[in-house]
């Protein structure tokens, strides 16, 4: 299991939802296993962590009566629902068709889809739309043929809303059009991995050796053409190394990413937090208007692909255990703890 048994017990103190299907709680008193976010408040020597229910059941227990572990709301059954019916559909619904569908008002629909999923059923839709555009180009179908498959109605739109990130006279073949610079230094957390296209910087990650390094870069960006160029990339790097190095925050650095509405909104929402400071994972969702869509931010950050640009380092659980970090747990406390201490010297 990814947690200790201490940080297990801090985070049923807060019954903090976001964790529920991380781990499961045995109380040994009363033979059951619950979830996270229960309200069942047994003693701590009576209780013990499980990663999963057969681990939980092996043990002899059985299933919460009040928080039901084992189970799915009909709430979330509905979305699952509505989901593979948006999946297999060429053309998104409107929000009042797809309400009527499945009789729900458009406003209760949309309500239900963000706080489980994050985002609207619209938002879901553009961006299965999204998903189908970039396998079809990736099968080298031309723009035209890709987008009409996809579910856009004209090739036009693609170079209004942009959905892959990236221009479409770089969709050809799978987007092996798109050229990629990148380039290593060495730092306190190892390499420290900075990619950039003619527009900004693309990527930020960090990475074991050089072989790693590569095999990153390559596996974020399987269709395009990657370079590694230590001179094209020399004036990104040191940018970004100055943040390493706790030199004052850039917020006008040139960024080149794709995102989702939600993404964007998370990662915005990150940029303002100041160095030195955290935030926990439920403080965002009610920064950008979803409190209850704190599981979909820490998705979010585990997605970011600008490590240290966009601070998802600073993101923490409602009971303060640092939590998981994409490029490792050591890494996040060892940021958090350089910048902690140069705020107060």
């Amino acid at each position: 299991m990814f947690y200790s048994d201490d940080q297990c017990w801090l985070i049923m103190q807060q019954r903090d939802s976001a964790f529920d299907g991380l781990f499961f709680i045995g109380v040994m008193t009363t033979k059951i296993y619950c979830r996270p976010s229960c309200s069942a408040r047994p003693l701590r020597r009576n209780v013990r962590f499980y990663s999963d229910v057969q681990s939980a059941r092996n043990a002899g227990l059985r299933a919460c009566k009040r928080c039901h572990p084992d189970g799915i709301s009909p709430e979330i059954l509905t979305i699952n629902t509505i989901c593979r019916f948006l999946d297999i559909q060429e053309s998104p619904p409107s929000l009042r068709e797809l309400a009527s569908r499945f009789g729900y008002s458009p406003f209760h629909l949309t309500r239900m889809f963000k706080s489980h999923l994050g985002v609207s059923p619209r938002q879901y839709s553009d961006a299965i739309r999204k998903k189908r555009l970039a396998t079809r180009l990736n099968q080298h179908h031309t723009v035209t043929h890709a987008a009409l498959d996809a579910g856009y109605t004209t090739t036009n739109s693609l170079y209004y809303t942009n959905p892959l990130g990236i221009s479409p006279r770089h969709y050809r073949n799978g987007g092996s059009g798109l050229q990629i610079w990148y380039a290593t230094t060495t730092t306190a957390l190892g390499l420290l991995v900075v990619a950039q296209t003619t527009k900004g910087i693309c990527f930020v990650a960090f990475a074991d050796e050089d072989a790693h390094a590569t095999n990153i870069i390559h596996s974020e960006f399987p269709a395009a053409t990657i370079s590694c160029d230590q001179t094209v990339v020399k004036s990104a790097l040191e940018c970004v190394n100055n943040l390493l190095t706790n030199q004052p925050n850039h917020t006008d650095i040139p960024i080149d990413i794709r995102a989702t509405a939600f993404q964007q909104r998370v990662w915005d929402a990150l940029r303002t937090i100041p160095r030195g400071t955290t935030f926990s994972y439920a403080a965002i969702a009610q920064q950008i208007g979803q409190p209850t869509a704190s599981r979909a931010v820490a998705q979010a950050c585990a997605s970011n692909p600008l490590a240290v640009i966009v601070p998802c380092h600073r993101v923490v659980t409602q009971s303060g255990v640092r939590g998981n970090y994409r490029w490792g747990s050591q890494r996040k406390a060892t940021l958090l703890d350089q910048e902690s201490n140069i705020v107060e010297s």
